[in-house]
């Protein structure tokens, strides 16, 4: 852009501005122009000025920073037009990759059965239901052809939120819950003005998505590409309304407040004042004082309890209350910025089940995201999993925690600011009549119950991680997922149907993409494990290792259509919706594909895992009775897994002491075969 350019541009933020316009508020609308006037004298002069009247002027904070995260010169909003959209799959290569996929987890007869089904289908009402969706996507090139029908998949679940939530632990260092909880609603409001600015720095793919060439590349990180950003339009004032039949996810803009829970009370409090900008970080933190020095007991009937319900129950308790006189109570905690959970308790020990269930009412299980804080500042976040996936609650977790290491706003505890009357703050009153609180005491009953049953388990493998992984040419990943399903193998004496999620998130809307990682190489390569050595001679290492050679290209092929949105599993999920909806909701109408249990046997899985970035543990609970949650992280050196049950049926402590020895097995093989080829 020319000098000319620039300074009409730059004149016409000044007219604004003599009209009446937010300085501050101009600036960062044309933050771009304000980056670059630093080229141009004429203008670095004029920005200089324009901000050192403001810091003059305003009475909030004196450094216009504390508004705001760093900001990047690429505007986030118009990232959309560059992001490619999800390609629809071919129907052939579709039904392809589900044969390879059944292929290792039926035995003969079934799978002919089901081959001859799959021909059907792809020939007849699949062809059909194949034409429907790419109309519906060539009519909807705004989005992807999976965003609504994921939705809708969630929304429509009516079992309790505690099932498909899910937290993470923040790796921020502990201080008071005073100063911890102040920090993060301060960073949190200064990641809400950046958002609405449109001056977040995008997130991106790591490199996990450059060995595919799909989607926009990072100027940052050339090896990476951007992530679509959208979800990040429900992060605040949402909240997922309960309704009979299909859950409403509800976005509220303008709002200037948060909602905090304690002991079972509900307040209200402001975060932003009449123009916008942020609270002092005094006036925040006298305000959370205020609500911990509260010193009456525990609400005996916490109404937030109710929020763990099944979807049908709490919708009904919802109306109640509505009808009762709490609608207004209702509409300021679903409307709130988020919700701030003080915990009574401490989260060091055990923090993986604290976050996720609370205690004493302290959660508001609908809100989009929930920021918790224990009794000795142990943090983290949870967040509803309609909206979002857990890569942007990742993302929010490291913009926020990096913005508090590097310029925290308190510190300490300053006694001088309990002078000072506190404002902005408001207590909800609920009080409820005889039903409501037998329903509140049944919800905590069932909340406890569920609680009382899950189980979770840490195991940190030192022997090896990545970088041997990589030095001896197979995928890191690969060789987990192999070890997982040879652990149960040797412990259940089957086959375990093991998924996958896979970031589709370098696509317009894209989300996940699931994949099923128990194939024929890693069945094979479990098989021979489980041979008696004598069977195969000298020759079992070399055999070990072709088969592990094998499962780990396998697996590779399959991270790679995952990640190009080219699996078969949302394909398919789609398909079975419009098929849903054209039998009217009539489970005995849909094509016999769908009915399948072959086709069931994928969503009965059990074991859940996924791979992350860092050990913060993004952990839910398994959906399925005997199911195990599985989260890892690959180090350099180390492997750190979480794992969560709800069925006394799983040993999580004897699994983890078995996948612990198939991890040392699998490198043992690795080793010695790698030490033979060095020599």
């Amino acid at each position: 852009m020319s000098l000319q350019c620039h300074m009409e541009r730059f004149s016409s933020v000044r007219r604004e501005r003599r009209a009446g316009g937010n300085l501050l508020q101009l600036l960062e609308k044309n933050w771009s122009l304000v980056r670059r006037a630093t080229i141009h004298k004429h203008l670095s002069c004029y920005c200089n000025k324009s901000w050192n009247r403001y810091l003059a002027t305003t009475s909030n904070v004196a450094d216009p920073s504390y508004h705001l995260l760093s900001m990047t010169n690429q505007q986030m909003s118009h990232l959309d037009e560059k992001l490619p959209r999800l390609p629809v799959p071919r129907l052939e290569d579709t039904i392809q990759r589900y044969l390879r996929a059944q292929r290792a987890l039926l035995d003969d007869e079934a799978y002919r059965r089901t081959e001859q089904i799959c021909s059907s289908f792809e020939h007849g009402e699949g062809r059909l239901l194949q034409n429907q969706l790419l109309a519906y996507n060539k009519e909807n090139q705004h989005t992807s052809y999976t965003t609504a029908h994921l939705e809708d998949s969630f929304l429509n679940r009516r079992e309790s939120l505690l099932t498909t939530n899910y937290s993470i632990n923040m790796e921020l260092t502990p201080a008071s819950q005073l100063v911890c909880a102040t920090n993060l609603v301060v960073s949190i409001a200064r990641f809400h003005r950046t958002l609405k600015a449109d001056l977040l720095t995008p997130a991106d793919s790591g490199g996990l998505a450059h060995r595919d060439g799909t989607g926009f590349v990072s100027g940052s990180r050339p090896k990476s590409f951007l992530m679509c950003m959208s979800q990040l339009n429900h992060l605040f004032s949402t909240s997922r309304i309960p309704q009979e039949s299909r859950d409403e996810l509800q976005t509220i803009l303008g709002t200037r407040h948060f909602v905090v829970l304690h002991k079972g009370y509900i307040y209200t409090c402001n975060l932003f004042d009449d123009m916008d900008y942020i609270l002092p970080a005094s006036t925040i933190m006298r305000n959370l004082h205020h609500i911990l020095s509260d010193s009456r007991p525990p609400v005996q009937f916490p109404v937030a309890s109710l929020t763990a319900e099944r979807r049908d129950v709490w919708a009904r308790l919802r109306k109640q209350l509505q009808a009762q006189g709490h609608g207004s109570a209702l509409s300021l905690i679903e409307s709130a910025l988020f919700c701030l959970c003080l915990d009574e308790q401490d989260l060091k020990e055990d923090s993986t089940h604290k976050f996720l269930f609370g205690c004493r009412g302290d959660r508001w299980f609908d809100k989009s995201v929930q920021v918790i804080v224990g009794k000795d500042g142990v943090s983290g976040i949870q967040m509803e999993h309609s909206w979002s996936n857990a890569m942007m609650a990742m993302y929010l977790i490291n913009m926020i925690t990096k913005d508090i290491q590097n310029r925290p706003t308190v510190t300490h505890v300053n006694s001088g600011m309990y002078l000072e009357p506190t404002t902005g703050v408001q207590r909800l009153e609920f009080d409820l009549d005889s039903s409501l609180q037998t329903a509140v005491v049944t919800a905590k009953c069932n909340l406890q119950t569920i609680s009382a049953s899950t189980s979770f388990h840490r195991l940190e493998f030192q022997d090896y991680g990545s970088n041997f992984l990589k030095g001896c040419g197979v995928s890191p990943d690969s060789i987990v997922q192999l070890a997982l399903q040879l652990a149960f193998t040797r412990m259940y004496g089957r086959h375990a149907v093991i998924v996958e999620p896979c970031s589709t998130g370098t696509f317009l809307h894209g989300r996940t993409e699931r994949f099923i990682t128990a194939t024929t190489e890693a069945l094979e390569c479990c098989k021979a494990f489980g041979a008696d050595s004598r069977s195969h001679g000298s020759h079992r290492i070399t055999l070990l290792r072709q088969l592990i050679e094998a499962t780990s290209a396998e697996h590779k092929q399959l991270i790679s259509e995952a990640a190009t949105g080219q699996s078969f599993e949302r394909h398919l999920f789609v398909l079975y919706f419009l098929a849903l909806r054209r039998s009217q909701q009539h489970l005995s109408d849909l094509p016999e594909f769908f009915l399948d249990p072959a086709y069931q046997l994928q969503y009965h899985e059990d074991i859940l895992s996924t791979h992350v970035p860092n050990i913060q543990a993004s952990l839910c609970l398994p959906r399925v009775p005997e199911g195990i949650v599985f989260v890892y992280c690959i180090r350099d050196t180390s492997v750190s897994c979480y794992l969560c049950t709800v069925s006394t049926s799983r040993d999580l402590q004897a699994y983890s002491k078995t996948l612990e020895l198939s991890l040392k097995d699998i490198g043992d093989v690795l080793a010695g075969e790698h030490q033979k080829q060095m020599y």
